[in-house]
């Protein structure tokens, strides 16, 4: 750890971790979590391009999403702070992983599974215009390699690069002569805890609500084949008006999504908006900097879901029509509608 004094006591962050000629990205022993989480971000990113590219399945980033930023954060555990941050993400990550395996997203062997209904949709060129690019061959193996595998890992090393910078901070008032203590937990971390453990449960339920409407649809569709008079007729008869309205159009409208049409998107950007919470606490002394190199992270995933809610969006109401345009008009995206109206179907569960 010695021969990283200057790196740790000088601009500890990604840029500086590859033009700082004291340390080396190869060499172990000098090895600081920048090092191991950057090396295991690249490993993992060209074994989702090359499996993905093999076995034709685009969601090899998806399986490991909701696992690389939780071992991430504990490669960077070194005091109080940077292990609340870890298990914090363990919690956000054990609830995705098992979300993710309940919809058929995990199977055996593990490069199978689910594979998100976009990249099928991209490949058949279903958006027209410039999306039809992606239909060419190798068009679609250069946007595997850069955006899918590449980018997509190197956004989750970022959004969970403010373990890095209070790992720094913690070794920074450790090892350099800088007459500053290590910053101890305060209430800004306990703001972002709050507001952390706040997202993780809107997305659980907007996910739960989801996966049990989705259920009980299909359940809802086998009933009709049915013939008069059986059990199946007894079943609907039972299923409410606004219920069974929800069923005919094919998409949640009720609970968390009564208020914004991507409950679970907009939670789990909260998430990581208020992880970046805890690096900002971390530099608190000896005085409060609002904004440090790792808050590219949240801002980036931010700009991502905006062009994700977009295509999907699009997809929807290639599907839905005329139905989706209106939910459109009556449920903002993200952001809850303080004022104006409201879902009709907002008390109502999905």
């Amino acid at each position: 750890m010695a021969d990283n004094t200057s790196f740790i006591c000088g601009d500890h962050s990604l840029i500086s971790l590859l033009t700082d000629g004291t340390v080396s990205l190869w060499n172990l022993s000098t090895a600081t979590p920048y090092h191991t989480t950057f090396l295991t971000c690249h490993a993992v990113a060209l074994f989702c391009f090359v499996v993905s590219s093999v076995t034709g399945n685009y969601s090899q980033v998806d399986k490991l999403w909701s696992i690389l930023p939780a071992l991430y954060a504990w490669m960077c555990v070194v005091d109080d702070r940077t292990t609340l941050m870890a298990c914090f993400v363990t919690l956000w990550s054990c609830r995705l992983t098992y979300n993710f395996y309940r919809r058929g997203g995990y199977t055996f062997p593990p490069w199978r599974g689910e594979e998100d209904y976009r990249w099928e949709c991209i490949r058949r060129g279903k958006l027209g215009g410039w999306w039809t690019i992606l239909t060419n061959k190798w068009i679609m193996i250069l946007f595997n390699f850069f955006f899918i595998s590449l980018y997509q890992n190197w956004l989750l090393l970022w959004i969970a690069s403010p373990s890095l910078v209070a790992w720094s901070m913690a070794m920074e008032a450790r090892l350099c002569d800088k007459g500053v203590g290590a910053t101890p937990l305060n209430i800004l971390d306990g703001i972002a805890a709050f507001l952390f453990l706040s997202a993780i449960v809107i997305e659980a339920v907007a996910d739960n609500q989801q996966y049990i409407f989705q259920t009980r649809k299909y359940e809802w569709k086998a009933t009709l084949q049915q013939p008069e008079g059986s059990f199946a007729n007894a079943v609907r008869s039972i299923i409410s008006k606004s219920t069974e309205k929800e069923f005919t159009d094919g998409f949640c409208q009720s609970g968390l999504f009564a208020i914004v049409r991507k409950p679970n998107y907009a939670a789990e950007q909260l998430v990581w908006i208020s992880f970046y919470l805890f690096s900002v606490a971390a530099s608190a002394s000896p005085s409060l900097h609002l904004w440090n190199w790792s808050g590219c992270g949240f801002v980036l995933l931010c700009m991502l879901f905006q062009g994700s809610g977009w295509l999907t969006e699009q997809l929807s109401i290639q599907k839905y029509g005329s139905k989706y345009r209106e939910y459109q008009t009556r449920v903002p995206l993200y952001v809850p509608r303080i004022f104006g109206r409201r879902n009709e179907t907002s008390d109502k569960t999905c």
